[in-house]
Order: structure tokens, then C-alpha cells, then sequence
């Protein structure tokens, strides 16, 4: 529910503010190239599926690389992520309706392409904001509450997401992100089948928090 997301971003921006108390952390980042491996956890659901709230959790595991430039450039970073995503939506009962429960998971690979620009916003230190593009492939999509025996027929294979973040370095070793993502075409295979005129879609749209790890020195 719209609570529970708020209760995760709540969360996340004391955790912020806790390491900023704590001490500011070295900033300088050495030019050229960096790798992390990552995980996170993603609070998700699928627009156009009369489901809202943020009540599917996920998860987000992979790599993330990239290359810093030099100071002077307008963007710091450019990095690339290597995903794999568990998506989907959840709707419990609706005894007043009558409509019927389910619980979509879609487990997805998703490649990212973004750009990281660094901000001073004062006492929080430095933030990194980042807008990327994800093109993503369906492995497996299942529906285990319902019964939809023919869902993996209705989504389309690949898709494309569009995901900005937020980030912090709270500490030498790890970086913390707060994201939301959107489908920028629907997730149907075929949504001309359900209307010819006006056709139709779904999409999925998450919030997350995700942990990168510098590993080694």
C-alpha cells in the first residue's frame, strides 16, 4: 500500500541522515573505471491491473560498472548495471467487489545504461543522482493466488524502464540507493487484442533501496 511505501522511504532518508551525524565520508573517487556487485529490495506493482499500493516485494540482485571522469565534465559517471528483478502485483479479496485475489511474480534480466551526476546538498553531503534506461527480458511469470494458467502468454517478452535514483556513499565501502522505475511501453504482448481502437496496457512501477559493496581496498 501507498503506507508501506512511505514507511520504506521514511526509513531510508533516516538512514541517510544517521550516517551524515556519524561523519562525513571521503568523497574522492579516484577517475577511470569501478565495479560493485549490488542487492536490493524492490516494492513494485503493475499499473492498468486495477492493483495499486506498492505491496509486491521483490528483489533486485547484479553488478553494477561504470567509469568516472575527470571533474570538470558535466556528467561524473556513466555506468551500466547487470540485473536480475523479480517484479509483479498483488491484490487481495475484495469481498465488497467480489473481485478476485492474485499475486503476479515476474522474474526479469534487465540491462541498464545511466548517467550519475554528483550534488553538494549541504549538511546531507553529496548525493549522486542518476537517470538510466533498462531494457529488460521476461524469464518466468507466474500468478499463485489466482488462477491465470496463461498469463506468460499475455506479456511481452522484452520491455524498457525508465529509472531515476538517488544515492549515498555512507561509508567507504558502501553506497545506498532509493530508486523508482516505470515501464516506458506496456508489459502485453498484445494490447490491440483487448481493444482495437484504444489499445490498452500494463505497467510495472517500483520503488527500491539497493546496497552497492566496494569489495577488497
Amino acid at each position: 500500500m501507498i503506507r508501506k511505501a512511505g514507511i520504506l522511504l521514511i526509513a531510508t532518508l533516516k538512514f541517510f541522515g544517521v550516517s551524515n551525524l556519524q561523519g562525513q565520508v571521503n568523497r574522492t573517487e579516484n577517475q577511470g573505471f569501478y565495479g560493485f556487485p549490488m542487492l536490493g529490495v524492490l516494492a513494485s506493482q503493475i499499473d492498468g491491473d486495477q492493483a495499486s499500493g506498492y505491496n509486491k516485494f521483490g528483489y533486485q540482485v547484479g553488478m553494477a560498472t561504470g567509469f568516472r571522469f575527470s571533474e570538470d565534465k558535466k556528467l561524473d559517471a556513466i555506468e551500466m548495471q547487470f540485473c536480475l528483478v523479480e517484479r509483479g502485483s498483488r491484490r487481495a479479496f475484495d469481498p465488497l467487489t467480489m473481485v478476485n485475489a492474485f499475486h503476479i511474480k515476474a522474474q526479469q534480466l534487465e540491462v541498464q545504461l545511466a548517467g550519475i551526476r554528483k550534488l553538494d546538498v549541504g549538511r546531507l553531503g553529496e548525493l549522486d543522482l542518476l537517470g538510466g534506461l533498462r531494457v529488460t527480458r521476461l524469464i518466468k511469470i507466474e500468478e499463485t493466488e489466482g488462477y491465470n494458467p496463461g498469463i506468460a502468454n499475455d506479456f511481452a517478452k522484452n520491455g524498457m524502464i525508465l529509472q531515476l535514483a538517488v544515492g549515498r556513499l555512507v561509508s567507504e565501502r558502501l553506497n545506498v540507493r532509493l530508486s523508482w522505475d516505470y515501464s516506458l511501453i506496456t508489459a502485453l504482448a498484445n494490447p490491440s487484442i483487448y481493444n482495437p481502437f484504444y489499445p490498452t496496457g500494463v505497467y510495472h512501477n517500483g520503488v527500491g533501496v539497493t546496497a552497492l559493496v566496494r569489495l577488497g581496498h
